[in-house]
Parts: C-alpha cells; structure tokens; sequence
C-alpha cells in the first residue's frame, strides 16, 4: 500500500468544490510563489517515487487546501508496473499549453511518462509568475494555433523581474525533446538552491508566511463558477516572484 503524502489530496467522498471556493479572495504574493512551487515538486516527486504519472498536470486541478498545495483529478494516471513500464496511452487529452509537445504531435511509440509530467510543471511554473494562462487559451478559442507555436518551439516569454535561475529551470523543463528536461529529483534540487541563495529574511518568509494567516480553501481552477482564474488576478506585480513591490 502506498503512504499518504500531505502535498497528495485524500478521497473521502463526494463534495462540491464551489462550496470551498466562496472564501477565494487572496492574492498569490510573490514569497509564497516559491512556496507552490516547492509544494507542487514535492507532490510530484512522490508520484515519480511511487511509479505514478499524473498525466493531465494543468492549474485547474491543482488546489489550495488549509494553505497547502493538493494536486487533483488523477484520471489519467496510470501505475508503472515494477521493471515493465507501463505508460499511458498516446491519444492528446488535457488542456492544450501544458501536454507534451510529443504527445501533441502524436509522435509514433511515445506515450506519456514523467517527462510528460514536467512539461507541464515548467508551464505551471511560468504561469504562478505571469497572472495569466498560457497562451491566453482561455480567451483565445483557437487550439490549432496554439498547437503549432508549441510544435514550433514557441514558448511564452519571461515575465520581467523573475528570478533569473527560476526562468532557466522551467525553461529547461518545457523543452521539446523528453531527454533535455530535468526529472523531478533535479528540478526540486534546483528549486532548493534557488531559495537558499535568497535573502534570509525571504528564507524566513517562506518559512513563516502562512503560520498567522487564517485557514483558507483556495481552489486554482478556471472555469465558468466564481473560482479563482489566475488570469483575472488585478495586478502582475502581485504575481512576479522578484518585483519591485516586495524587495525587502
């Protein structure tokens, strides 16, 4: 039987998230950007650990429970099998910005693996620092476009003020090819390194920055009820991991 990991969220029955959403008022500041990041690494890392893909990795089922990061709607995922790989099947699924550009060009003999599931961690990455969604599929209604820019090698833009090395590790974890991007183990060093060679007083920030707040459901979905979508969050400096607003 597999452990319980706190950054994994529990199935206890059947509930409506909307329900938790009504207290969604925050903003994501930038100290506490790291701190998702962190979690959501951490999430994955056991996943990998456990032979588990996620599979369909995108912000609308990733949450926010009592402060902590709870990745969601494991549909998708799929138990490697001890020495035999057992992967998930080809055919695209999934929002269109964070599937793997293999996966989207139906590339013969490759399925979904980790690697999948970085790809899409290096978007969400980029997307916790930008206030808006990749490629503005939300508004943009044109999936064929964005497909060919993401075949093309096109990916979004750096939003100024971020942390230089935090651009460099999601810029490595979307890359085209499988082979060049990190595997969780990597990408949660580098995260490591990136906050101990911060400030201390934003290392003690990311330590403390939720033990006098009250406890919150934040639910990170973008659909047509009034859960939070990080693209109508009101200002980009809110959002930027090293912006001006928050130097200390």
């Amino acid at each position: 039987m597999i452990a319980s990991h706190p950054n994994i969220i529990r199935f206890y029955g059947v509930t409506k998230l909307k329900d938790e959403s009504d207290n969604t008022k925050s903003l994501i500041k930038w100290e506490i950007q790291f701190k998702f990041a962190k979690e959501i690494t951490g999430a994955i890392l056991w996943l990998h650990d456990n032979k588990i893909i996620h599979g369909d990795l995108h912000s609308k089922n990733i949450l926010i429970h009592q402060n902590t990061i709870k990745p969601s709607d494991f549909g998708c995922s799929n138990l490697r099998q001890q020495e035999k790989v057992s992967y998930l099947p080809t055919k695209p699924r999934g929002i269109i910005p964070y599937v793997d550009p293999k996966i989207l060009n139906n590339v013969k003999g490759y399925d979904l693996n980790e690697k999948s599931d970085i790809y899409s961690l290096g978007v969400i990455f980029w997307e916790l620092t930008s206030c808006s969604s990749p490629f503005n599929y939300e508004t943009r209604n044109d999936n064929a476009s964005i497909i060919l820019k993401i075949l093309d090698g096109e990916r979004e833009k750096p939003i100024p003020n971020t942390n230089d090395k935090f651009v460099a590790l999601y810029e490595e974890c979307w890359r085209q090819e499988p082979d060049e991007r990190p595997d969780v183990h990597k990408v949660n060093s580098e995260l490591n390194k990136i906050i101990d060679s911060t400030d201390p007083k934003v290392n003690t920030s990311l330590a403390n920055n939720f033990k006098n707040e009250s406890e919150t459901t934040v639910i990170l979905r973008n659909d047509d009820s009034d859960l939070l979508n990080l693209q109508n969050l009101p200002s980009c400096d809110d959002c930027d991991i090293n912006s001006d607003k928050y130097q200390i």
